[in-house]
């Protein structure tokens, strides 16, 4: 059984701290995009403190799932870095410490934040997405109308500007109505009815306006060209979590066993539901990442870097959006059912597992230049167009 040692508990420690200070900073950086959001509906539509912090609450699992990767990788960078900085890895070496066994205590740290990580997708984060969408109906049932004014263009939904010349008790129906849809920037349209009604609609967690005797005037996908029809009834439809970017999916509110269920019956239909099977792949193949993330921090930590703790930042965000890019990538072809999900979902693993080994390995075995660092390219740049400049 592996026992910590003193060693053990001073690279646990300095890796600790800067980990913990990247997963608040860049959570919070994710974050402030929907905060503004619910800042608004506070401002605007009523909704109390404590149902804000609810919310906010819900949507923050989502988002560690993926802050939890960087972290590690930020944290190993910082604190490698510093250790290095000061020459105390020089030192550590000197003594006959190899790379595999100051990398020891930082593996011990990301499986435990693999493990974290991996509840969170697999627990966590459908509980907190389902819980999500039934707040945010709530909260739109229960402003519904008490958010629209007579005589007034209303705000009160996301992409919609609402005006309703008169409002009967008990405020759901409406008349003399005017909307404007503009939550298709393609397709844009402005409705106008004599009569409507707000129905709520339970099993969707919808609400829908249903508007008799009127017509709609739109613009195409084209944007060119504009049509016209009549209606004796249209009913908009309008999804709560819209209001917060929350897109209604509902593989990312299904548990691992709801997952494999639903994949199964759909194979044996003979039509595959591939945005699950992706989900599914996901939430084993995203929190690897911890792990490779942590190897490869531990790598470039041993370089040196000319910009000081900015510049190793940088690097981090640099391989984290170079992961995001793939997994996207891999995403993209899984949905689509061009390659199996797994097979798709692994390519960024893949990818990082290669190059995190053959950079680690290099440097345990004192094969890597270590005089350089990934940033030193960057810098050579900078200096190079600042000669030039200089000799024009």
């Amino acid at each position: 059984m592996y026992r910590f040692k003193t060693l053990d508990s001073y690279v646990f420690t300095e890796v600790l701290s800067p980990l913990f200070m990247g997963l608040l900073v860049l959570t919070f950086a994710l974050v402030v995009g929907r905060l503004l959001k619910l800042i608004e509906m506070m401002v605007n539509h009523g909704v109390t403190p404590l149902e804000i912090l609810q919310l906010l609450g819900y949507i923050v699992p989502g988002f560690l799932e993926l802050t939890l990767p960087m972290a590690i990788l930020l944290g190993t960078l910082l604190g490698f870095g510093r250790m290095s900085g000061d020459h105390e890895l020089v030192a550590a070496r000197a003594c006959g410490i190899s790379l595999y066994r100051l990398a020891a205590p930082v593996m011990v740290l990301a499986l435990m934040t693999y493990a974290v990580a991996s509840w969170m997708a697999f627990e966590v984060r459908p509980w907190a997405n389902s819980n999500l969408r039934a707040q945010l109906y709530h909260l739109v049932r229960s402003r519904a109308t008490a958010g629209l004014k007579e005589k007034v263009f209303n705000r009160s939904f996301s992409g919609l500007v609402v005006y309703v010349d008169k409002i009967r008790p008990p405020d759901t129906r409406l008349s003399g109505i005017l909307i404007s849809d503009e939550r298709n920037v393609r397709e844009q349209s402005t409705i106008v009815a004599r009569k409507g009604l707000v129905v709520p609609d339970e099993k969707n967690e919808t609400i829908t306006i249903r508007l008799t005797d009127g017509s709609v005037f739109g613009t195409d996908s084209d944007g060119i060209s504009t049509h016209i029809s009549r209606f004796g009834t249209y009913d908009l439809t309008i999804h709560p979590g819209e209001a917060l970017g929350v897109i209604h999916h509902d593989p990312q509110e299904m548990s691992l066993g709801e997952l494999r269920g639903v994949i199964a019956q759909k194979r044996a239909l003979g039509r595959p539901d591939y945005e699950a099977e992706t989900e599914l792949a996901q939430k084993f193949t995203v929190p690897v990442a911890t792990l490779l993330f942590a190897l490869l921090g531990v790598t470039l930590g041993l370089k040196p870097a000319r910009g000081g703790q900015s510049e190793r930042f940088g690097i981090c965000l640099a391989f984290f959006f170079l992961y995001y890019v793939l997994m996207k990538a891999g995403e993209a072809l899984a949905e689509a059912g061009r390659i199996d999900a797994f097979v798709a979902m692994s390519i960024p693993d893949l990818v990082f597992a290669a190059l995190a080994l053959w950079l680690f390995h290099r440097s345990a075995t004192d094969r890597a230049d270590q005089s350089r660092g990934p940033g030193d390219a960057i810098w050579d740049f900078v200096e190079r167009i600042g000669t030039q400049r200089e000799a024009a």
